[in-house]
C-alpha cells in the first residue's frame, strides 16, 4: 500500500505528463412496466468516465435506480497505475444503498497486458461481508472493434461468472452478457444498426432463471443521434414471467457516449448492476 501510493504521488507530479479524458457516458431512462397487477415506473440514471494522465488511469461511475418500490445507489471509484512491464496496480471501491442498507468493498488489484490478451487478480474487503471478496478476470481484444472478457468472483460465500463480449462497427453494434450465481443465471443481448440520416434501430434479448423460474425479456425501439455521441431513444417490449404475469414496456431515454474504455478493470458494482438490469430486459444500447 505505502509503495503505491508514493508511485501514485510520484505521477501526480511528473511535469511532462499527457493527460487525456479517454472516456465518457451518462443517460437517464424512464421505463413503464404494465401489467395485470398494475402499472409501475422506473427511472435509472448513470454517468460513467475514465481519464489517464500518464501512467494513471482513474475512472468512475454512479448510478441511481428510482422506483415506487424503493431506490438504488451506486458508486464505483478506481485508481490503477501501468508499469513499464505491462502490469497495472491498482484499487477500486464500489459502494451500494438499498433503502439505507449500504455496503462498501475496498479492492487491490493488479493485471498483466501482453498483447491483445489481460489477466487479472483482486482481493477486496468489506466491514459488512464475512469474507474477502476475490475475483479473477481476463479480457480478450479479439480486433480492434470486439472485445471478450470475463470476470469469476468469490462474494460472501458465493460464486459469480460475469462474461461479455462487445463489438462495434460504423453501422452496427452488438452486446452479449453472461451472469451466473448461485440461484440466478442471465443471458442478455442487444445491439443497434444504423439506418442512416441519424436513425438506428435497437433491440435486446434477456433469458433469466431466478431459482427454477424463468424469464424472457424482448425489446425494439429506434434511436435518433441529435448531435455527435447523443441520442433520444424509444423503445416497447415485454417481459414474461413462468407461472406469473406477463408485463408490457414502454422505454425513453437520452443517452450521450464518446471514446473508448482503455482499461479491462471491471469494477465489482458496475458488475452486479449489469446482472440485476440485464435480468429485466434493461439492457444498455
Amino acid at each position: 500500500m505505502k509503495n503505491l501510493l508514493i508511485t501514485t504521488a510520484l505521477c501526480f507530479a511528473a511535469t511532462s505528463a499527457a493527460a487525456e479524458l479517454t472516456y465518457g457516458s451518462a443517460f437517464a431512462k424512464v421505463h413503464n412496466f404494465d401489467g395485470d397487477g398494475g402499472s409501475d415506473d422506473l427511472v435509472t440514471y448513470n454517468g460513467a468516465i475514465e481519464y489517464r494522465y500518464d501512467n494513471l488511469i482513474f475512472s468512475g461511475e454512479v448510478g441511481k435506480i428510482d422506483s415506487d418500490g424503493g431506490d438504488f445507489d451506486f458508486a464505483d471509484l478506481g485508481l490503477g497505475y501501468t508499469l513499464q512491464n505491462g502490469v497495472t496496480i491498482g484499487l477500486d471501491y464500489s459502494g451500494f444503498d438499498l433503502e439505507g442498507d449500504e455496503t462498501d468493498i475496498v479492492s487491490a488489484y493488479a493485471m498483466y497486458s501482453f498483447g491483445a490478451y489481460t489477466l487479472g487478480l483482486s482481493a477486496g474487503d468489506s466491514s459488512d461481508l464475512e469474507d474477502t471478496a476475490y475475483s479473477i478476470f481476463g479480457a480478450w481484444d479479439v480486433s480492434s472493434d470486439g472485445t471478450v472478457g470475463a470476470d469469476i468472483i468469490r462474494l460472501d460465500g458465493e460464486t459469480l461468472i460475469a462474461a461479455y463480449a462487445t463489438y462495434d462497427l460504423d453501422r452496427y453494434s452488438l452486446d452479449a452478457d453472461v451472469f451466473s450465481s448461485d440461484g440466478l443465471d442471465v443471458f442478455a443481448l442487444s445491439g443497434g444498426y444504423d439506418l442512416g440520416n441519424n436513425f438506428a434501430v435497437i433491440g435486446s434479448l434477456s433469458i433469466a432463471d431466478l431459482d427454477g423460474d424463468d424469464l424472457k425479456a424482448l425489446s425494439v425501439g429506434a434511436q435518433y443521434e441529435f448531435a455527435p455521441g447523443a441520442n433520444v431513444e424509444l423503445a416497447v417490449g415485454r417481459i414474461d414471467v413462468d407461472g406469473g404475469d406477463n408485463i408490457d414496456r414502454l422505454s425513453l431515454g437520452l443517452n450521450y457516449e464518446f471514446g473508448k474504455r482503455t482499461s479491462k478493470r471491471r469494477a465489482l458494482g458496475g458488475i452486479l448492476v449489469d446482472a440485476s438490469a440485464s435480468s429485466l430486459g434493461l439492457t444498455e444500447f
